[in-house]
């Protein structure tokens, strides 16, 4: 079993719960939810890659977290080092069930993980949702993440933006 390295974050109105081996229950109810799937690779999740990928196998290179509000299960995010952003800073997802979007759910949570990872150091944090994802350059936009390119020809995956929030500014 893979040990956290660090606590729940807590924004406003959310919680962010690491996960763990013992989640597969919920992790499963999520992705395998076409509602959540659908904006998570576009296919239902085993529940070995669930094992493998979001219960905490991955950390600390990745480390990922139920999105919680009243104690429900709401959504899931993560954040990894690296990637595009380089070696002063790293990039996260989020995705939420239908219920809770539209509710400033998602900004709570980008704020919160933005805390975060401040607080690790980083100066600059990326995503990169589909070109395709209208509603999804939409949020990050006005959460504060600007465009930096599309990129293309990055295996089977879709075209994307990838998108940069630099943390030295609110």
């Amino acid at each position: 079993m893979v040990a956290v390295a660090h606590p729940r974050i807590r924004g406003a109105g959310v919680v962010l719960r690491p996960t763990t081996p013992d989640d597969l229950s919920t992790a499963r109810g999520l992705f395998r939810d076409p509602a959540f799937y659908a904006h998570w690779d576009g296919e239902p999740k085993d529940d070995g890659e669930i094992v493998e990928s979001y219960l905490g196998a991955r950390s600390p290179e990745v480390e990922c977290f139920f999105v919680e509000v009243d104690g429900e299960v709401v959504g899931f995010t993560q954040f990894y080092a690296g990637a595009e952003a380089g070696r002063d800073g790293g990039g996260m997802d989020l995705v939420l069930l239908p219920a809770a979007r539209g509710r400033g759910i998602g900004r709570a949570v980008v704020d919160a993980m933005v805390t975060h990872v401040r607080g690790l150091g980083w100066r600059r944090f990326v995503v990169d949702p589909d070109v395709a994802n209208a509603d999804g350059v939409a949020f990050w936009s006005r959460v504060g993440f600007r465009p930096v390119r599309v990129v293309t020809g990055d295996g089977d995956r879709e075209p994307y933006l990838l998108m940069e929030r630099p943390l030295d500014a609110r």
